[in-house]
């Protein structure tokens, strides 16, 4: 499927590189659609997993990414029917430490014995003494797998996008699973979709207001908040504070007070059918026979409920105020207005003990 610049946010997962149709559909239940969907579904916490440890200096407990090379595999099968451990035996120059991959036999045909290998994991101490990890994520080094050059200019591309590997050996993004999508299956997905997000694709924020705000375009915003370079700061990212996932939360806010003016002004091109005469006379005698005196708050209130209603395109107000405060008595007074011209007013209330309350004290 062609994918444009202007279109390819648009563009059902299905076509994305490791989807298609039936992982597509597990997205769907999930309301990921497009890729625009995937791209603004945001990692929910950050590892960082670009620094090595020697294999010597492990310690029970710790989770650690460790660069070593395969120096002996097997393949061995358990009392439990169909269930395998692969193994691999791992030495760098501090020391050698045991892999184990449950029911992962495929694995065999993935290692060699001499390969370069970078595992992340948790060290325990194995049966028989010793470290191992079991289950740990796992690249092989140098795989080109994860290399790409966008459209051909690699030097101008951020570090992020440099780097050889995705799950191991960098700052790496966590995404809550998707169904039967893991999330180190998701980082792959969102890898490859940003490997082809079009350096002209649009951005809904003006270059002028991202230029005041001082914040990033959304391809750049996009890039750090999914695969940050090396060094970026773990706690600003765990705290959705970095530069990316700042522009994003203001882009969120900008296009919803957008949208709020929009209404706002095709409402206010609405005129009213009636706009209210405004006679002082009967609500000043009901505030007379108050058994209390407004206060100053009340009467600041009413004034520009007052005015508002004045106007000749209808009325959109909040009134906000603690509890007792006084709210209910300002919107009474205030519907005396519609009452002075004839016409009917509905008071609303959230429940039933409250609605009777009302008609029997009011």
């Amino acid at each position: 499927m062609a994918m444009s610049p202007d279109t390819y946010l648009d563009t059902p997962l299905q076509y994305l590189k490791g989807v298609g149709p039936r992982r597509a559909e597990v997205f769907a239940q999930a309301e990921l659609l497009t890729v625009d969907d995937l791209l603004h579904r945001f990692p929910i916490r950050y590892e960082d997993r670009s620094c090595f440890e020697p294999i010597g200096s492990l310690k029970n407990g710790m989770t650690v990414s460790v660069m070593a090379e395969v120096v002996r595999m097997s393949l061995r099968s358990t009392r439990r029917s169909g269930f395998t451990i692969f193994e691999i035996q791992l030495a760098d120059a501090s020391g050698t430490m045991r892999v184990s991959f449950l029911n992962q036999p495929f694995l065999r045909d993935v290692f060699k014995p001499g390969q370069q290998v970078i595992l992340f994991g948790t060290a325990e101490v194995r049966r028989g003494g010793g470290l191992q990890f079991t289950n740990p994520e796992y690249e092989l080094f140098g795989d080109a797998s994860a290399e790409f050059a966008l459209h051909g200019e690699t030097q101008s591309e951020p570090l992020a996008f440099s780097e050889k590997h995705i799950h191991t050996g960098r700052i790496v993004p966590i995404y809550e699973r998707v169904g039967v999508v893991t999330t180190k299956m998701l980082r792959r997905i969102v890898f490859d979709a940003l490997k082809r997000l079009p350096k002209s694709v649009k951005d809904p924020l003006p270059e002028q207001l991202q230029r005041e705000m001082n914040i990033p375009d959304v391809r750049s915003a996009l890039i750090e908040i999914h695969f940050p370079e090396k060094g970026t700061d773990l706690s600003s990212l765990n705290s959705f504070q970095s530069p990316g996932q700042q522009r994003m939360i203001f882009e969120e806010f900008f296009i919803f007070q957008l949208g709020l003016r929009l209404r706002r002004r095709a409402r206010e091109a609405v005129r009213k059918p009636v706009v209210p005469f405004v006679d002082r006379r009967i609500r000043n005698a009901a505030i007379r026979v108050l058994p209390f005196k407004l206060t100053n708050g009340q009467k600041e209130a009413l004034r520009e409920v007052v005015d508002d209603m004045r106007r000749p395109v209808p009325m959109n107000r909040l009134l906000q105020g603690d509890v007792g405060a006084g709210k209910t008595m300002v919107a009474l007074i205030a519907a005396l207005v519609a009452m002075e011209n004839g016409l009917q007013v509905a008071l609303m209330v959230p429940t039933e003990i409250l609605a009777a309350q009302h008609f029997r004290n009011l």
